[in-house]
């Protein structure tokens, strides 16, 4: 993995995971006492932090490994795409499973949901922010380097 791999997984996990802190109120917490609920969101954001990287080097195969600070569409629109179709399948693989395994999660009534698909729109606003402010904080970090 080159500097700009690990740069964008340390990002984007730590940028996940202060996002997935912020969603819990739409999710039903089970009987997780709250550093449980803790510890889900920081394995949670490594996961997302994992997709990030994927992304990132998808998009740089068509884009090359400096896509970003170029802004090539056609990159960003593969980098995009491939967290939101991560995002949705983890969605509906976790929301079928049995509320009590591990890799399980339920919406509140919180969660607001596209009135055509019924997927949640929280997850989907995630996988929209998170890689964006991922990008920007790494644009600025190689920038400040250079």
């Amino acid at each position: 993995m080159t500097r700009t791999h690990w740069l964008v997984y340390i990002c984007g996990s730590l940028i996940a995971f202060v996002w997935e802190i912020y969603q819990m109120p739409f999710f039903v917490p089970g009987n997780l006492e709250p550093y449980e609920q803790t510890i889900r969101c920081g394995i949670a954001s490594l996961g997302d932090g994992l997709i990030l990287p994927a992304a990132y080097s998808l998009a740089a195969i068509k884009g090359g490994r400096a896509w970003f600070r170029r802004g090539a569409r056609i990159s960003y629109a593969i980098y995009f795409g491939f967290g939101l179709v991560i995002a949705i399948a983890v969605e509906i693989m976790a929301t079928s499973l049995p509320s009590d395994s591990l890799l399980s999660w339920r919406y509140s009534d919180l969660m607001p949901h596209d009135p055509l698909t019924g997927m949640a729109l929280i997850p989907i606003a995630m996988w929209t922010i998170v890689p964006l402010l991922t990008i920007l904080l790494v644009r600025f970090a190689q920038t400040e380097r250079n």
